[in-house]
């Protein structure tokens, strides 16, 4: 597996159109592998990133990635090094039950209603959660199955936003999605689960830049 980082020139309009539509971003993202028939292809992950003054487009994947045409069209085609790429397997393998993180993901936390059905497919309509103390709680709730635990004060909302598109010009179907930035502290109490987490994502709307959870060595544990 494979984590790699591109950085995004933000004041570019191509890229600030991209940024505003997810889904041109997943197709940059899918274009940047080859092309394969096989249905069962692993999942792709990918998420937009702020640190400090400058945004990112993190990649989670099986295959080392091909960018230069991200880079040429939302990058900065001037950098001698246009991206990084690390082997996570290397992280994956540091991974132990009882180890605290430092945590970021961004999710589309949602919940289904059945008291209202989908008219096509008859199961409950999804709706967003748009509270801070429902989107704390839909996260807490989904701990223990991805493999950790959270603290009540362990973690915060740092930021949320709506994104409202169309797939095509001709497309009818609007696509709303409440995105939420979780950032704080986990700690991994079962570490195999924690690891296929870290792989498969969280949530719904992977294709569109959410699910991504990545760690980083909190410095208050000590525990090597």
């Amino acid at each position: 597996m494979y984590l790699s980082r591109i950085p995004l020139n933000v004041k570019r309009r191509d890229t600030m159109r991209a940024l505003a539509l997810p889904h041109i971003v997943h197709g940059a993202v899918e274009s940047s592998f080859p092309l394969k028939l096989d249905e069962n292809r692993e999942r792709i992950l990918w998420r937009v990133d702020y640190v400090r003054d400058t945004c990112y487009l993190l990649v989670l994947s099986a295959e080392q990635p091909e960018f230069l045409h991200i880079s040429k069209q939302f990058g900065y085609e001037h950098l001698e090094r246009k991206w990084e790429t690390k082997n996570y397997n290397t992280l994956l393998a540091r991974l132990q039950s009882g180890q605290v993180w430092r945590f970021r993901l961004r999710a589309n936390p949602v919940q289904s209603s059945f008291k209202e059905r989908n008219e096509t497919s008859g199961r409950g309509k999804i709706f967003a959660h748009v509270t801070q103390q429902q989107q704390r709680r839909w996260l807490i709730d989904r701990a223990q199955a991805c493999g950790f635990s959270l603290g009540e004060n362990a973690f915060n909302v740092v930021h949320t936003e709506w994104k409202k598109f169309r797939k095509t010009k001709r497309s009818s179907h609007e696509v709303v999605l409440r995105l939420v930035d979780f950032e704080g502290i986990l700690t991994i109490t079962d570490a195999e689960i924690f690891k296929n987490t870290l792989l498969s994502g969280i949530g719904r709307a992977k294709a569109y830049g959410c699910g991504l959870l990545t760690v980083v060595r909190y410095a208050g544990d000590h525990d090597e």
